[in-house]
């Protein structure tokens, strides 16, 4: 049985742009939302790895697309949708998932991972909220949704990717404000740990750290996440915006 046959049609007819989509969190979105009806534009730095998502994805009788994509240049943007194919048409969902970390101490820290970080991770983000708006215009209906992290939080050697995701929360608020009137609901999502590539390499101490705080019991899955955004991006969440959902096994519940 595919995947598409397990999960609600709930996105027929709606078309979904992913950032990241290349793999880990991003590539679960874009299975999710495929397996849900829509049609999904897998946007990715690396080109590759956007071409074999989107590849399994039509292989599995899904509509996709694989775009190169830098989010933190405004150029690649332009690119990315000009290249869209017609059939497309516009695009109504935007889930802005590209993120890097280049983790240091604050004292230690150099500006070139600063700067990396908070350009891919915010400015990346502002950029895909700039063209989801564009793109849906007076269509009336549209759904953005930003991979912020517990990060916000704050953590220890991560101050520039502390501070991106915590732009990311403000800036899904004003972008909640501002969409509504054109009828674009803003919401994020907030992962705790998630086995992906990122984690892979994290010493059993740190990863028992982990496990110890989550209520849980075990880390998330790419795919829990993207249940989050699936709900995010359809009409079951249709008086829902401006808002951070966090999904991390109750690993921060006492800390808000």
């Amino acid at each position: 049985m595919s995947a598409a046959a397990t999960h609600p049609r709930r996105l027929a007819g709606r078309v979904a742009f992913v950032t990241g989509g290349g793999g880990g969190i991003g590539r679960a979105v874009c299975e999710r939302l495929a397996a849900e009806g829509a049609a999904v534009v897998v946007a990715d730095i690396g080109a590759e790895a956007a071409e074999s998502v989107a590849a399994a994805l039509r292989a599995d009788g899904a509509q996709a697309h694989a775009t190169a994509l830098n989010v933190a240049d405004r150029e690649s943007w332009g690119a990315a949708v000009t290249g869209l194919p017609e059939a497309f048409g516009g695009v109504d969902i935007m889930v802005n998932v590209a993120g890097i970390v280049r983790d240091r101490s604050l004292p230690k820290m150099t500006d070139a991972e600063w700067s990396a970080v908070i350009d891919v991770n915010l400015r990346g983000t502002w950029l895909g909220c700039q063209t989801a708006f564009r793109l849906v215009g007076d269509r009336g209906w549209g759904r953005i949704v930003n991979i912020a992290s517990t990060a916000i939080l704050g953590t220890f050697g991560q101050a520039n990717y502390s501070a991106s995701k915590a732009g990311v929360v403000g800036l899904t608020r004003t972008a909640a404000l501002e969409g509504a009137r054109r009828g674009i609901l803003v919401n994020a999502v907030a992962p705790g740990v998630v086995e992906t590539a990122i984690v892979e390499g994290v010493p059993d101490a740190v990863r028992s750290q982990w496990l110890e705080k989550t209520p849980i019991g075990r880390l998330g899955k790419p795919a829990e996440i993207a249940a989050v955004v699936a709900f995010l991006a359809s009409d079951d969440a249709a008086y829902v915006t401006g808002q951070t959902i966090v999904a991390d096994g109750g690993a921060t519940t006492g800390d808000y």
